[in-house]
């Protein structure tokens, strides 16, 4: 799951992996998206935020952690829009 600032979930991964996007997100930049779609992908595989997760997230997408903080920084003006 993940939120936008402390907002409520803006995408997430059900159990049985429905993966749910919050429609502002088609505003992010691509890497952004990209980035939140991987996110929820990686979740069928791994169901927690272990550090197993984290290493998946590095392995098809090393740069994350900038393109996290990147989406992390626009979401209150993206949610606002």
């Amino acid at each position: 799951m993940i939120r936008f600032g402390g907002i409520p979930p803006s995408t997430s991964c059900s159990p049985r992996g429905r993966i749910t996007l919050h429609p502002a997100l088609v505003q992010a930049p691509r890497d952004c998206i990209d980035y939140a779609v991987l996110h929820e992908l990686c979740h069928p595989a791994c169901h927690d935020h272990s550090a197993r997760f984290y290493r998946l997230l590095d392995r098809h997408m090393p740069g994350w952690r900038a393109v996290k903080a990147r989406l992390d920084g626009m979401a209150e003006d993206l949610l606002r829009q």
